[in-house]
């Protein structure tokens, strides 16, 4: 906060402040992104790369989103009891998990709180992780009657509220494909027990715990709780 005018390029000046700290040699950008707590907010986007030029961390590839912010509202500061003519901020919001896996070249965010002690002493500084085992990972493809409206961070919340102590055995909740009731012939939306509001949701399971591999049949056990969890019709398929 302060009482001095406060400006986009200061902002944008805040925003590289963060890349720069967090990210040190990472590409960093702003691009607009609306938000009702602030006036002219801003989305930081980060890229980095290693020494081969590869992607480096979280698994993604091109920009990535750090950060938010923008200039503070005026209605916030008065909420807060402060005169806007009188005073002027920058909110600003961290991801900092992703920073973390950014700096540290990690692509699943489990390993952040793994309890095995070969992971977790790593998560004391910031060097770059050392992997110390690659586990297979076990697939499933599930074909699931699910509302309308579903979307895939909908379908894997409730998965993970599901599986409750499981959960981190799974790695990724994929949504594949949707298909809605007008696009499937009658035979298909029959064996599905379909309705109008519903569609058939093609969905993918990648399982790999951290600290082992899976049996066949564990990994079945698993996909029929997911199965259970998701699954709106009223024929059920289970492995």
């Amino acid at each position: 906060m302060t009482r001095s005018p406060v400006h986009r390029e200061d902002l944008v000046a805040a925003l590289g402040a963060v890349a720069g700290a967090a990210l040190p040699g990472c590409e960093w950008r702003v691009v607009d992104s609306p938000h009702s707590y602030t006036e002219g907010g801003l989305q930081l986007d980060v890229r980095c790369t290693d020494a081969s030029g590869g992607q480096r961390g979280t698994g993604q590839r091109g920009w990535l989103e750090l950060a938010e912010g923008g200039l503070i509202a005026p209605w916030l500061l008065r909420r807060a009891g402060l005169s806007p003519g009188e005073w002027a901020g920058v909110a600003v919001g961290i991801g900092l998990d992703r920073a973390l896996m950014l700096r540290k070249s990690i692509d699943d965010i489990r390993l952040l709180r793994a309890t095995d002690p070969r992971i977790a002493r790593q998560m004391l500084d910031l060097s770059t992780y050392q992997p110390v085992s690659t586990m297979p990972a076990v697939r499933r493809d599930l074909s699931l009657v699910v509302s309308s409206g579903s979307d895939e961070e909908l379908l894997g919340d409730r998965v993970r509220a599901a599986l409750g102590d499981r959960a981190p055995e799974l790695e990724s909740v994929q949504l594949l494909s949707r298909t809605a009731y007008a696009d499937l012939p009658e035979p298909a939306r029959a064996r599905l027990g379909l309705r109008p509001d519903q569609v058939n949701a093609l969905v993918r399971l990648v399982i790999r715990p951290l600290d082992r591999t899976l049996t066949g049949a564990e990994a079945n056990a698993l996909r029929n709780d997911v199965y259970r969890a998701l699954h709106e019709g009223e024929v059920v398929e289970l492995a």
